[in-house]
């Protein structure tokens, strides 16, 4: 069974937030406990605290169950853009510029590797069925490239073929002028 850790309006921007929200992502919580604690970057303690919590309430969920033999991991971990504070700096020449004080919402759902019934069954289905579908994508892949690759070429060819025919050769020239030469002649 899954449990939920909320976090929100955390006075950080969330891009900053999403770099240790990474770090951790699917890990076993032991794991990400110790990545999150001596991490150096400032939004670390409310994640590990965050985390903690989100482990806390599995327990209250699970309580005939222990933390070290249910094996957690962090099984989604979302970081979410929250208000936007909006200031004015001053500028030079009377102007302001804007600044946004951003924050963020970070959910951690925790849960267990073992799996409590469906959940994992559901996911080794759905990876035995999609493998042929992936092996029939790939080789439509590979035809339809093949395909993609032949049309570009042609293309090319006719581009190329006006090209020749508007730029006439040097004997061309020499022919016509010889011409004109030989009608100004006659006309005379």
């Amino acid at each position: 069974m899954e449990a939920v850790a909320k976090l929100n309006n955390y006075p950080t921007s969330p891009r900053k937030m999403r770099l240790l929200a990474d770090l951790i992502r699917g890990l076993e919580v032991e794991k990400a406990l110790g990545i999150l604690q001596f991490n150096p970057k400032h939004p670390a303690v409310p994640m590990y605290k965050l985390l903690k919590s989100a482990i806390n309430n599995w327990e209250q969920k699970n309580s005939d169950e222990k933390v070290e033999d249910a094996g957690l991991i962090v099984k989604t971990i979302m970081v979410d853009c929250g208000r936007v504070i909006k200031r004015m700096r001053p500028a030079p020449q009377g102007r302001g510029y804007r600044i946004r004080k951003r924050s963020n919402h970070v959910t951690i759902v925790v849960d267990s590797i073992n799996g409590t019934g469906n959940g994992t069954e559901k996911k080794k289905v759905s990876k035995a069925e999609a493998a042929p579908v992936e092996e029939k994508a790939v080789a439509e892949k590979s035809t339809s490239s093949k395909t993609k690759k032949a049309a570009p070429k042609k293309a090319a060819a006719k581009k190329a073929a006006p090209k020749k025919a508007a730029k006439p050769t040097a004997k061309a020239e020499v022919e016509k002028s010889e011409k004109k030469k030989e009608d100004k002649k006659t006309t005379k």
